[in-house]
């Protein structure tokens, strides 16, 4: 399998745990070990992070905003000149891409940093 696939899992997996007790901001730490163990080109390393951020956030968006019925998302969004509640999860989940993605090149760029670098898969 491609290391691609095991940050995105990792961070699927490791943030859904993290999501108990811990901030918002903890997927950061949970993509950068991803980048980490799983060294591959930074450009590759972005955009898996970002997957697995977008994935879980968007999943998880979704899945609270399935609880109620759309309502909430639906009173958030017109707070920001009428966004409709689906854009407002597309955007959650671009806000946790982001911060997934430049986590996880964090991480492979600290593994560079503090070692040999790793070999570009």
């Amino acid at each position: 399998m491609k290391p691609s696939l095991f940050t995105v899992l990792f961070i699927l997996l490791a943030g859904q745990l993290c999501r108990f007790g811990l901030p918002w901001w903890a997927i950061a730490p949970v993509a950068a070990l991803a980048g980490w163990i799983f060294p591959q080109h930074p450009a590759k390393s972005l955009l898996a992070g970002f997957a697995g951020g977008f994935l879980l956030w968007s999943l998880q968006a979704w899945w609270l905003d399935q609880g109620n019925n759309g309502i909430l998302s639906a009173r958030i969004g017109a707070l920001f000149m009428g966004l409709p509640g689906g854009a407002l999860l597309f955007l959650t989940g671009i806000l946790g891409g982001l911060l997934a993605g430049l986590g996880c090149v964090t991480g492979r760029w600290a593994r560079d940093l503090v070692g040999q670098p790793a070999k570009a898969i």
